[in-house]
């Protein structure tokens, strides 16, 4: 229930045995490596690029099958894929997977030369299929020693064809319009002599022509287009072949393919440690942290490498040592509260473990409703089973969901109101100890009390946890002068104010818990704590007039008694969200049941009102819950007493992307 204690290690290895050794180190997944770093090691190691680019290149050959996969690939694509130990081991050993992306490279290039191959042939045919009418050679066109015969297309009316014609015939030129006709375009052969060159262009200028782009064939339009279709035919042909061909590398290399690449990107770390750590011409060395008690089982491999060593050390001296929670099962899960907020140093106090009653309460007053918590139990539940690698996150909500299911029984939340409707309400009512705070007042001031005196307790329990531990670690001027001082001014004012008859105009309490005379009492313990913050408060400051001034504003405004006001009254904010979920589920039952009037389709329209409601309810108000439950965690509890900013522990482990190894 505590960050684990660490020991540091020394590491030199023959670079015979040192690939191999860094793997079998990886396999315990309980160190965490580094290169060796002395006062004068420089990395001799060359760069780790070429293990990165044999990565990327599968990935790349891997994104080709995928792509060849098509829609239905996608749709159906599952995954990791399962695969045995010694199958996997096999694939590694006996495979060659460079040689695998060059043939699946070489059919994509080939495939991407026909498909380009493909589209010039089809363009071709387009600008051919235009050209039809015309039926004479292709060769023909262009410029002879003393003529010009072009084909193309101008854009005129039909009332200015007889002016065009006229145009021409001036230049001893020809425009035939004879091909064919579109509205106000028209496909035309000219003809002129070349003497005449200069005033055709001219004229083509001005009407404006636009030529037509197929010069350089030979024969008719009509044989060109049959031409090119048989090499359509053949290219389609071609292209089927070479699909089939890729299937087939796809169904026998894909799985070879995704095994490399988990491998390489699993021992990617290793393949780091190599390129950066320091070595002589036959020895390397690196350092690793480890728990103190797991050290025997990384000795052990020295029984199976003859040229290795490895013996604890101290760490250099401000060394940041890295971070291990290690906390009982029930409060593992709340350990990702802590890593959001980051993990305290290494002689830091652990929070995880009082958070946690506190988060898991929290959660549940914010939601207030038993059957939303059964229902986060049981997907909870479901979702550890299936997916194990969310099952740190569904325990949290699995506790905090029980939590819930305490909290909305106390305050008469099944599914809003809902017991109300199917004549449960009386016996529910019964089970609610602290009332109704939606129906009755009494139910809301119960609410109220009781997230106010949380969030007292919380602010208290946080105070304490500093003053031990800060005793603990004999920092006494922070346990006495900070803490201590805090805990009896703060502790004797609540005590005064529960004595008093303001809160029993607040409705705190229906009458004072102790005699007015108590004032007399708790006086030294409000007064001789203010004087000492006043004078202790800023006592790094040398002035003694700034040092007493900044003492008064530590005592009243800067993290003074306004900010324990403030703190304090935040957790109101878990009745607010109580309320709004129980509102909301309220709501949503009276649409509900409004609906039963509506002839036959009533009760259909009534289930789908409740389901989409109180999904949307859950969904919105869990959000909501977890939020603000961490914000009351990291604001007003950690702040009392934790700073956290360490560093977390990361294991060289082996992990698995790809695949899951089946034995």
């Amino acid at each position: 229930m505590a960050v684990a204690r660490l020991q540091k290690l020394f590491i030199a290895v023959h670079k015979s045995e040192e690939r191999n050794l860094l793997k079998s180190i990886k396999k315990f997944s309980i160190v965490e490596l580094h290169p060796f770093k002395g006062k004068h090691t420089e990395n001799t190691n060359i760069s780790i690029s070429d293990y990165e680019n044999k990565i990327n290149r599968i990935i790349r050959t891997k994104d080709i099958l995928e792509k060849h996969k098509g829609f239905l690939g996608e749709i159906v694509k599952s995954g990791k894929i399962k695969i045995s130990g010694s199958d996997y081991n096999e694939i590694i050993e006996h495979s060659e997977p460079e040689s695998i992306c060059n043939t699946i490279e070489q059919l994509e290039t080939a495939i991407n030369e026909i498909k380009t191959n493909q589209d010039e042939n089809v363009s071709l045919i387009n600008q051919l299929n235009i050209w039809k009418p015309y039926k004479g050679d292709i060769a023909h066109l262009g410029s002879t020693e003393k003529t010009t015969l072009r084909l193309g297309k101008i854009t005129a009316k039909l009332s200015e064809k007889s002016d065009i014609k006229k145009r021409f015939k001036d230049i001893d030129a020809d425009i035939d319009f004879s091909l064919k006709s579109a509205g106000n375009i028209h496909y035309v052969i000219i003809a002129y002599h070349n003497e005449y060159c200069k005033q055709a262009e001219d004229l083509l200028t001005r009407i404006p022509f636009e030529e037509a782009d197929i010069e350089g064939m030979k024969g008719s339009v009509r044989d060109n287009i049959d031409s090119i279709s048989e090499m359509l035919s053949y290219l389609r042909n071609k292209m089927d072949e070479m699909n089939n061909e890729m299937r087939i590398l796809i169904s026998k290399y894909e799985i070879i393919l995704t095994v490399f690449l988990d491998y390489y990107e699993n021992n990617l770390d290793v393949e780091y440690a190599l390129n950066d750590g320091f070595s002589t011409e036959s020895v390397s060395f690196y350092t690793c942290w480890i728990k103190k008690d797991e050290f025997r089982k990384v000795k052990r491999i020295e029984r199976e490498y003859k040229f290795y060593k490895i013996d604890k050390i101290e760490p250099d001296e401000n060394e940041e040592i890295p971070i291990i929670l290690e906390n009982k099962s029930i409060f593992k899960p709340f350990e990702i509260v802590t890593n959001m907020y980051g993990v305290p140093k290494y002689h830091e106090i652990d929070p995880t473990p009082f958070l946690s009653i506190f988060f898991a309460l929290f959660f549940g007053l914010c939601l207030t409703d038993a059957g939303y918590g059964l229902i986060l139990m049981i997907v909870g539940i479901i979702v550890m089973k299936k997916k194990k690698e969310l099952a740190g996150f569904m325990k949290l909500f699995v506790i905090s969901g029980l939590f819930t299911v305490f909290a909305g029984a106390a305050f008469n939340g099944w599914f809003g109101d809902l017991p109300s409707y199917i004549g449960m309400g009386p016996f529910f009512e019964k089970i609610a100890v602290l009332g109704d705070p939606i129906k009755t007042s009494s139910g809301s001031m119960n609410f109220f009390r009781l997230a106010l005196l949380l969030g007292i307790i919380q602010i208290f329990y946080g105070m304490f946890i500093k003053f031990f531990d800060a005793l603990k670690r004999k920092y006494y001027g922070i346990a006495f002068l900070d803490t201590l001082t805090w805990i009896s001014l703060i502790g004797s004012l609540v005590i005064l104010l529960l004595s008093s008859e303001i809160a029993v105009g607040m409705q705190l309490i229906e009458k004072p818990l102790f005699p007015a005379s108590i004032a007399n009492f708790l006086l030294p313990f409000i007064l001789i704590p203010a004087f000492i913050i006043i004078l202790f408060a800023a006592r790094d400051e040398k002035n003694w007039g700034f040092r007493l001034f900044m003492g008064f504003l530590n005592l009243t405004i800067v993290n003074g008694i306004t900010a324990y006001l403030g703190d304090s009254l935040s957790y109101i904010r878990l009745m607010a969200l109580g309320l709004v979920t129980a509102g909301i589920g309220v709501a949503v039952n009276e649409i509900a049941f409004q609906t039963l009037s509506i002839p036959v389709a009533g009760v259909i329209v009534m289930l789908i009102i409740l389901i989409l409601g109180h999904t949307f309810n859950l969904a919105i108000n869990v959000l909501g819950a977890f939020v603000h439950t961490l914000r009351l965690q990291y604001v007003e509890f950690f702040q009392k007493f934790y700073v956290g900013g360490g560093r977390p522990f990361k294991t060289m482990k082996e992990e698995h992307k790809y695949v899951i190894i089946t034995d």
